[in-house]
């Protein structure tokens, strides 16, 4: 065997051979056994560090003392109307929906103009359409938006029918159910009710 001193081979006696494996010194097996200190310090030091720093970075802060988001300050629920209504389900396709049962109706309602009415009404939804009139079309429904061609889409029906218009032209009746649903079915596919 031979090792690099500057540069040059220098030979080592073969019996002066350094290993990291533990010499054995007798022929008793219990003496090989290893210190009860080195086996368990490194974990626990480790264990330590990692709880410090989860502590440090408030994981494990009280509920009470966690700021999870703002709740909007003299928030009151709408009062229901009276009068003609019309109902708006939102069916995020994943078994998961929201249901407005009574939204005011007036003469020359359209379906947008629903949505409008529940982005307002409280607790409400959130919505974003591109273009007007026979153009517009719904982008994206409680953050929720469109996926294109290969993928889910918002689609809307009234009492069961699927639309033939833009929501944004189409006039509704007092009474009407409006249904959308985020699915990756076609307009001229039924759209699966959860």
């Amino acid at each position: 065997m031979s090792l690099f001193v500057r540069g040059r081979p220098a030979s080592v006696p073969v019996g002066i051979v350094h290993s990291m494996e533990p010499t054995q010194s007798g022929t008793d097996e219990s003496d090989q056994t290893p210190s009860p200190t080195g086996t368990w310090l490194f974990p626990a030091l480790l264990t330590i560090v990692l709880i410090a720093l989860i502590y440090g970075a408030g994981l494990f802060a009280p509920l009470a003392d966690r700021q999870l988001s703002e709740p909007p300050k003299n928030w009151q629920p709408s009062v229901e109307p009276t009068g003609e209504t019309v109902a708006l389900k939102i069916n995020f396709g994943n078994g998961a929906s929201k249901v407005f049962a009574a939204l005011p109706w007036r003469p020359e309602l359209t379906v947008a103009e629903v949505l409008e009415a529940a982005q307002e009404f409280r607790p409400g939804i959130q919505f974003v359409q591109k273009g007007s009139g026979s153009s517009g079309f719904l982008v994206s429904l409680d953050g929720l938006a469109n996926q294109g061609a290969s993928g889910r889409n918002w689609i809307y029906q009234l009492d069961g029918q699927h639309a033939t218009q833009s929501f944004c032209v189409q006039k509704i009746e007092p009474g009407m159910q409006i249904l959308w649903t985020f699915t990756d079915q076609l307009y001229n596919e039924q759209p699966v009710e959860e």
